[in-house]
């Protein structure tokens, strides 16, 4: 009997033993998507974006440069082509303008204009400011496991707050084990898919890896290929940098 009552006391030892490390294991979206978030973005950004956008069948070509501070601070000046040269955009939180040397003076946009397509087809300013994966969403996450059960991927499934000033339906986000930002599909309202971006030619920046190719593919079938060039993290950034007058060139 007694026997019985220390077998029966190892087993329940053992499922509690068992029950606990899966908890433990088991991740936190919240932790995986601020983990993922950070590799993607750091507390502060800048770098030169080569765009090659095919709309209709057209290649136009569109050179920026971004600086952000968090993920609700960015200034996008365009570089190239000459005719758009000095126009740009800043995002100080849910506020947004546009100014172009033409008009002169900067103009205030709706806080959804984040989300538009900034040349008519693939990204955004959000995403060219690195602030797709903002704190505008609930997360969900699921592991993705090989052929012996080793965690290959998360999977992030991200729905808008409410209220929150954004136009999809939903975010799936897949990221490697070491959070690296590997493919975004975005989707609308009704659950159909507007565009899926895949990111590729990583490099090693800091301790962290980094892709700087990114390929969207909107679901009309208009494609871009982005290329980040000379990313830089953590910079002496903070509030006061993103101003209207730094917009409009006279800082």
């Amino acid at each position: 009997m007694r026997i019985r009552v220390l077998l029966g006391v190892l087993i329940l030892t053992m499922c509690v033993a068992v029950f606990v490390q899966a908890q433990d294991a088991a991740p936190d979206a919240t932790q995986v998507l601020e983990q993922v978030r950070s590799r993607w973005q750091g507390d502060s950004f800048h770098a030169v974006l080569e765009l090659d956008i095919v709309l209709g069948g057209q290649t136009k070509s569109h050179v920026l440069e971004v600086w952000t501070y968090g993920d609700d601070h960015a200034l996008l000046r365009i570089r190239q082509p000459e005719i758009d040269a000095g126009s740009g955009y800043l995002q100080i939180k849910d506020e947004l303008w546009y100014y172009s040397p033409a008009v002169g003076t900067s103009i205030a946009l709706p806080a959804f204009g984040l989300t538009d397509a900034l040349f008519g087809a693939g990204p955004s300013i959000g995403d060219l400011s690195q602030g797709t994966l903002s704190d505008d969403y609930e997360a969900s996450v699921e592991v993705i496991m090989d052929d012996v059960d080793a965690p290959t991927n998360y999977v992030l499934t991200l729905i808008p707050r409410p209220d929150a000033p954004v136009v999809y339906g939903k975010l799936v986000v897949t990221a490697s084990v070491d959070f690296v930002i590997r493919e975004a599909v975005y989707y609308d309202q009704r659950g159909e898919v507007i565009r899926t971006a895949t990111f590729g030619g990583t490099i090693i920046l800091g301790e962290a890896v980094f892709p700087t190719e990114i390929e969207i593919v909107d679901a009309s079938g208009d494609r871009t290929v982005e290329r980040i060039v000379d990313p830089q993290f953590d910079l002496d950034l903070d509030e006061t940098f993103f101003t209207l007058e730094r917009l409009e060139g006279v800082e």
